[in-house]
């Protein structure tokens, strides 16, 4: 894969560029903490790093219509820039959680359109049976990277000060836009589409209703990303309840592990056997079964080696999802459409999590949600054995 010089420059400038955005959160939420000695900033900091998301879609027609190696370079730029002016800041000693924050959503605005840019161009540069194969090269780039900086952030807190990491996500920003701007844009990649911005912003949302098969992988996506919202509580009362912070760390390494060992070596394996369809169908639906499974280990280490497995299947769902809106969509709107599947599946998460927070202190018990997030897992896996698209579906279908 890593033969094809574009994807080669696009996948190693994700890369670069995820390491030092790994860092950078987790640097910048301690900082705080440690100026304001007040957790309620890390909560405003962490907002102002996620509510952009939520309007992705508003530059869908924006990301279609232009180079998208140039968008990508513009996004790296931006968040270069952003993180520039916090070192700048801390150079003069302005201390100031307000401006922090609002550098933060600077960055965050510039960093949000990346994957979807991304996403959008890979058709172009690498073959429709090729499409499976880089997704699980991204994959790595965009969680094996991120997995691995979480977890150095904090040994590297204790050994460099805050300036001197944000200086080196500055060198990160620039190696990844040396590394775009390597990459060689096929002719037909930018349209010469000039239709109004606002007949186009809502183009995304009317594209996922208008195949079934995509419209029920986003439903299901955001659906899951709300199950998730619920997850990232539990699993922290299901630590609390084992009495050790440190099952926490145990349960996300796991998760972590498992999702990078299924976006490369199962997945891999997998699509050797089957096609797309039937992958994606058998993991979501083990996927389920697995966390299901899980509900009757909550007081018991083995919950951490069952996550683990289950995770594996959730690492397969992530590399094969893409490949069937990079077919089936028509690739002059892939950037309207994956900007508006990001915001709903971006929105999803926060309402599942705000939900099952409140009824986490309600009453609803670790065993019981388990039961309920595997059990939508495998209802989502029966709705894509019974949808024939979904299920048969390969990657020579026609765009």
């Amino acid at each position: 894969m890593l033969k094809n010089k574009n994807f080669r420059y696009l996948w190693q400038g994700r890369l670069i560029s995820n390491a030092g955005d790994s860092i950078y959160y987790i640097v910048l939420s301690w900082y705080i903490l440690t100026i304001t000695n007040d957790s309620f900033w890390v909560g405003i900091v962490n907002f102002a790093i996620f509510i952009p998301n939520i309007f992705s879609f508003l530059f869908g027609h924006w990301i279609d219509t232009h180079s998208k190696k140039k968008l990508l370079i513009l996004c790296e730029v931006g968040q270069l820039f952003a993180v520039s002016l916090m070192v700048i800041s801390l150079l003069l000693n302005l201390q100031s959680p307000v401006l922090l924050c609002s550098l933060a959503f600077l960055a965050a605005l510039f960093g949000m359109n990346t994957y979807t840019i991304q996403d959008a161009m890979t058709p172009y540069i690498v073959k429709k049976e090729q499409l499976a194969t880089a997704q699980s090269y991204m994959s790595v780039a965009y969680n094996g990277t991120e997995y691995l900086f979480n977890a150095l952030a904090g040994f590297l807190i204790n050994i460099f000060s805050t300036m001197s990491l944000l200086f080196i996500n500055m060198i990160t920003f620039l190696l990844s836009i040396f590394s775009f701007s390597k990459i060689k844009e096929p002719l037909d990649i930018s349209t010469t589409e000039q239709e109004p911005f606002l007949k186009n912003i809502f183009k995304g949302f009317t594209e996922l209703f208008r195949n079934k098969a995509i419209l029920l992988i986003a439903i299901g996506g955001g659906v899951a990303n709300f199950m998730f919202g619920g997850l990232n509580v539990y699993q922290v009362l299901i630590a609390s309840q084992q009495g050790s912070a440190v099952i926490l760390g145990l349960l996300t390494s796991a998760m972590a592990i498992g999702t990078l060992i299924g976006s490369t070596f199962l997945a891999t394996f997998l699509l050797k056997y089957m096609t797309l369809g039937k992958v994606l169908t058998l993991a979501a639906f083990l996927y389920g079964l697995t966390m299901l499974m899980s509900s009757y280990f909550v007081n018991s280490l083995v919950i951490i080696f069952i996550w683990g497995i289950a995770s594996t299947f959730l690492g397969v769902m992530h590399v094969v999802q893409k490949p069937f809106f990079q077919v089936l969509i028509s690739k002059k709107h892939l950037g309207k459409v994956f900007s508006a599947l990001f915001s709903v599946s971006v929105a999803t998460l926060p309402i599942g999590a705000l939900l099952f927070g409140y009824l986490s202190s309600h009453s609803l018990s670790s065993f019981t949600f388990l039961l309920i997030f595997g059990g939508v897992y495998i209802i989502i896996g029966i709705i894509y054995f019974l949808n024939k698209e979904i299920f048969k579906f390969t990657v020579s279908e026609s765009a």
